[in-house]
C-alpha cells in the first residue's frame, strides 16, 4: 500500500468524525465539508444501527404480556370490548421474536422512507429554483441531520436499564417524546402526535433550515418556508381530521 492510499484510509474515517462532531458543535463547518463531499453511508449506517439494536434489545427483555394489555389499552382503547378481544388473540398468536422481527422491520423501513422523501423534496425545490443542488446532496443532509437523534436512542437505553423488570411502554421508551417531557391533552389524537414527536427531530429540522440557508445564500424566511413546508401541510391535513 503507497503513502497515499494508507492516508485516504485512515483519513476517511477521521473525516466522518470530524463531520459528525460539526454537524452537533459547528454545523456551518459541517455545511461546507458537505458541500464539498456529500457523504452518506456513515450517518445513515449509525442511525439505523443505533435504532436497531435498541430496538432488538427492548423486544428481547419487555414482560410480553405486560406489553400486549399495555399496547391494548394505550394504542387500542377507542376499540369495542369485541374488539379488544379479537386484537388481544391476535397479537397472543404471534411470538415475542415475530414482534421483534416487525419491530425491526418498521423501525428501518421508516427512517429510510423519510430520508428519501425529506431528501426527494428538497432536491425537487432545488431543481424547481434552478440551484445546483441535487439528490445526492440533499440526501446527504438528511443523513447527517439525523445524527441527533442517536440521543434519543441513548434515552432509550437509559429507559431500559432503569427498567429490569421489563414493563416499559412503547410509549415511553424514548425519554425525549413532547408527551414523556410533560405535555399532555385530553384529546387522545392530539396525545398521540406528543408521543410521536421528539426533541431531536426539532434539532434535525433546524440543521436542515441552516444548511439550505448556508448553500444558497437565502434568507431565513425563505428557507423556513421552504424546509417546513411539508410538515406544515402535513400537520395541517392532521388537524383538520382531527378537528373535523
Amino acid at each position: 500500500m503507497t503513502d497515499a492510499n494508507l492516508h485516504a484510509t485512515v483519513a476517511a474515517p477521521s473525516s466522518a468524525f470530524t463531520t459528525a462532531v460539526n454537524i452537533l458543535t459547528a454545523p456551518s463547518e459541517a455545511f461546507k465539508a458537505l458541500d464539498a463531499n456529500p457523504t452518506k453511508l456513515v450517518p445513515l449506517l449509525t442511525v439505523l444501527l443505533g435504532t436497531l439494536l435498541v430496538m432488538v434489545w427492548y423486544f428481547t427483555i419487555v414482560d410480553f404480556g405486560w406489553y400486549i394489555d399495555d399496547s391494548l389499552f394505550t394504542r387500542f382503547s377507542y376499540m369495542s370490548e369485541e374488539q379488544l378481544t379479537t386484537m388481544q388473540e391476535r397479537m397472543e398468536s404471534m411470538s415475542q421474536n415475530t414482534f421483534k422481527m416487525f419491530g425491526i422491520a418498521r423501525s428501518s423501513v421508516s427512517i429510510l422512507l423519510i430520508s428519501v422523501l425529506q431528501a426527494g423534496y428538497l432536491s425537487m425545490a432545488s431543481a424547481l429554483n434552478g440551484d445546483k443542488y441535487r439528490f445526492s446532496h440533499w440526501f446527504s443532509l438528511v443523513c447527517w441531520t439525523s445524527l441527533p437523534a442517536l440521543l434519543g436512542v441513548l434515552g432509550m437505553v437509559v429507559t431500559i436499564l432503569l427498567s429490569p423488570n421489563g414493563q416499559i411502554s412503547a410509549l415511553d421508551l424514548n425519554p425525549l417524546t413532547l408527551a414523556n417531557l410533560g405535555m399532555r391533552s385530553s384529546s387522545a389524537s392530539v396525545q398521540t402526535l406528543f408521543g410521536s414527536l421528539n426533541l431531536t427531530m426539532f434539532w434535525g429540522a433546524t440543521l436542515i433550515v441552516m444548511a439550505y440557508r448556508q448553500w444558497l445564500h437565502s434568507g431565513w424566511v425563505k428557507a423556513l418556508s421552504i424546509v417546513l413546508a411539508p410538515y406544515a401541510l402535513i400537520f395541517g391535513i392532521w388537524a383538520y381530521f382531527v378537528l373535523a
